[in-house]
């Protein structure tokens, strides 16, 4: 067939390509599915991890699910298919078709086309491998029935000129979702903490703010929102703020050293005052923007318990179960007689759990204790 690609296809073709790196709910569905109507396929996959015995992989394919199932509905059809691929482990970056591989008079008569090709009226496969990294190769795959004819030198050309944009939105959005994965365990780990976050732009206005942060503010205790900025309640503090904070974005604005500021907030309802870091963030000139965060503020409330896991504690330290709530009861700032009381137990019952936890934590004082348990990854999960 004779391509007759417009410039509003092809716009449209990449968008829905980096769109699908770009969007945590993408399967890369909707651009192999233009691609497929596009040069007349029969199906467009996307191999990211080729299926095995023990792991079913993660293929996208084009169309609807009527096309996923017409590639296999039976189990394991997906491993037994591509197991049996002749265009498995291509040579990298190259469009290959499937008559460049096998000579067509003897493919019709091997027992890959009879039970995995003709079956789903499969005729004519073009594929192409890239490297991820070191260890993973990722592939992508375009079949045609017989009627649609063969893939023309002119098709082959305008893969090839794809593959750098499908490397690049690949591996985008590989990196995109690891980053993610990161960015939750770290803010799972501020949660437990309770800490909230807000980032600021040059102006000093309220860019970003996790639901921590959104709590603190609807509370209005202490501090609270005013023209997208945070105001604290105490007039005389919040001039002492919005100074270190634009003094803060003057040291970005001028790379110099970052200096981070600490204010103590009073808070109204004489609860113990919230903990407040001012600190600058580094911006590359070229990167500056009016929505280019400048000051991270976080904010902490002491009287909200750090969570600890006591079966981390445990598996960490092989500590049973009451000498790892006695370890988390400490950590929060419980005396022994206070924990005795807790957990209705003696005193000389707590000292001798403590002597067992000390032995097998490798300290020998209490506050030593306390420091490991609040540093230990059980607090962190």
């Amino acid at each position: 067939m004779s391509l007759n690609i417009d410039n509003v296809a092809l716009s449209d073709l990449l968008c829905s390509l980096y769109g699908s790196a770009a969007s945590s709910q993408a399967t890369n569905k909707d651009f192999l599915t233009r691609l497929k109507g596009m040069l007349n396929l029969q199906h467009a996959t996307l191999i990211v991890r080729p299926p095995t015995t023990h792991d079913a992989g993660l293929i996208y394919t084009s169309g609807e699910d009527s096309d996923v199932a017409l590639l296999g509905t039976e189990e394991g059809s997906y491993t037994q298919l591509y197991a049996q691929d002749p265009l498995i482990n291509l040579p990298l970056k190259e469009v290959v078709t499937l008559d460049e591989h096998t000579p067509r008079a003897q493919l019709l008569k091997s027992e890959y086309y009879e039970l995995f090709l003709e079956p789903f009226d499969i005729y004519y496969i073009a594929g192409i491998d890239w490297a991820y990294d070191k260890n993973s190769r990722i592939s992508i795959r375009f079949t045609r029935e017989k009627k649609q004819g063969n893939f023309t030198e002119e098709e082959k050309e305008f893969l090839r000129l794809l593959i750098p944009h499908l490397e690049q939105s690949v591996a985008l959005g590989i990196q995109l979702r690891q980053l993610d994965s990161e960015r939750q365990i770290y803010a799972d780990s501020i949660a437990r903490r309770s800490i909230g976050i807000f980032t600021l732009d040059k102006q000093g206005a309220i860019l970003q703010s996790n639901t921590k942060a959104e709590q603190f503010l609807k509370a209005a205790d202490g501090f609270h929102q005013a023209q997208n900025k945070i105001k604290l309640n105490n007039s005389s503090l919040n001039e002492t703020f919005n100074k270190q904070v634009h003094d803060a974005i003057d040291l970005v604005r001028r790379n110099e050293r970052a200096q981070v500021y600490a204010l103590s907030v009073p808070r109204d309802n004489g609860k113990q005052p919230y903990q407040l870091l001012i600190k600058p963030l580094p911006v590359a000139p070229h990167d500056e923007s009016d929505v280019t965060p400048y000051v991270t503020v976080l904010i902490q409330d002491p009287e909200k318990n750090l969570e600890i896991s006591v079966r981390t504690l445990m598996d960490l330290y092989q500590l049973t179960m009451s000498e790892a709530t006695i370890a988390i009861l400490l950590a929060e700032g419980h005396t022994t007689d206070e924990v005795a009381a807790e957990l209705d137990i003696k005193k000389n019952t707590v000292r001798a759990h403590l002597r067992s936890m000390f032995v097998k934590m490798g300290v020998t004082q209490q506050s030593m204790l306390v420091t490991l348990v609040l540093t230990s990854l059980a607090s962190a999960q």
